[in-house]
């Protein structure tokens, strides 16, 4: 539409399915070892199913009538997500794409050790100048190999070098490939203790950038969803969990707010606190600023009630310690 060029006017889905799953889906159909189109379309008033459609068939669609239903929601109730920028218009870039050569290289690599390992445990035996009668040779201990005064007997086989330089090759593979799609090449074995919140995402920097970006695509498709949950309420009660809640605004405004990438330890929520309590006896910060940066660390839902509950706590102690001083000053009398 000129008026909305980003809304939706229908979405159709259409697939091939085989005539045994429709049946075990309660449809009847004619032929269960044929091939059927599979289809469904969702337009802003209804959600439109139609019978199974044989593939070698050109006939006309039928509706389904027993399936469809008429939702009246003045929207198409559906988001189309972009994985990635790029790619192709459609689906957007693929997350893995960058290693799907190179994981492939690992495959066959790991083929190639393990056709070597092989060979090894079944070596080939090498006969210079034997002086033994023509005729198959049979390896064993009770097999004595008699050869002239020059000849030799070996076994040929792969030493352990070869397969140790294959998996060497193929962890720097990994290592690559990780680094391609933007994951972590650290190795958990070389981690002697446990690290930081900060420590652990400065090590994981490379997928913390590939998780903004996909919050960027995704994020974006959950605000659409909440705001269809909002509109169709206007016209359906809304329920959580079996029970019906209050009408929200559907002009409400949306925001997402994504929580720390790591956990704080506790040397980290030690030195925040020290580092919020000097800025606040400076007088550089106020209190409520500094509760409002512990809020996400210790789930503090009311900034407002937490001040409070702080100043009460606080004219408490002093209550005591006053009366301490008092009694003490009384016993000194």
């Amino acid at each position: 539409m000129a008026a909305a060029p980003d809304e939706l006017l229908s979405v159709t889905e259409r697939y091939k399915v085989r005539g045994s799953v429709l049946v075990a889906q309660g449809y009847e159909v004619p032929e269960p070892i044929a091939d059927y189109w599979f289809t469904r379309r969702w337009d802003r008033e209804r959600e439109i199913w139609y019978r199974p459609q044989l593939v070698a068939s050109a006939g006309k669609l039928v509706v389904d009538d027993k399936r469809s239903v008429r939702h009246r929601l003045g929207f198409v109730p559906m988001v189309w997500v972009k994985n990635l920028p790029g790619g192709d218009e459609v689906d957007g870039a693929c997350t893995f794409r960058p290693a799907v050569e190179t994981a492939i290289e690992i495959d066959y690599q790991l083929s190639q050790a393990g056709r070597g390992l092989k060979y090894s445990s079944d070596p080939t035996l090498l006969i210079r100048e034997p002086a033994i009668a023509d005729g198959e040779m049979v390896k064993g201990g009770g097999n004595a190999l008699v050869v002239g005064e020059k000849g030799d007997a070996k076994l040929l086989q792969i030493d352990g070098h070869a397969t140790s330089a294959v998996i060497e090759y193929v962890r720097t593979l990994r290592e690559l490939a990780l680094e391609g799609v933007h994951g972590n090449r650290a190795s958990s074995d070389r981690i002697a203790a446990a690290q930081s919140g900060r420590a652990l995402e400065l090590m994981n920097q490379g997928l913390i950038w590939l998780a903004d970006n996909l919050r960027v695509s995704y994020g974006d498709a959950l605000l659409q969803l909440a705001r269809m949950v909002l509109r169709a309420a206007d016209k359906f009660a809304l329920r959580v969990n079996g029970q019906e809640i209050p009408a929200v605004d559907a002009r409400a405004v949306i925001g997402l707010k994504w929580p720390r990438w790591y956990a704080p330890s506790a040397d980290d929520r030690a030195k925040d606190a020290q580092t919020l309590s000097t800025l606040a006896k400076a007088g550089q910060i106020s209190r409520e600023t500094a509760v409002k940066s512990l809020a996400d660390t210790y789930d503090i839902q009311d900034v407002g009630a937490e001040l409070e509950r702080i100043r009460e706590d606080g004219a408490g102690d002093g209550g005591e310690k006053a009366e301490s001083v008092h009694d003490l000053d009384v016993d000194a009398g």
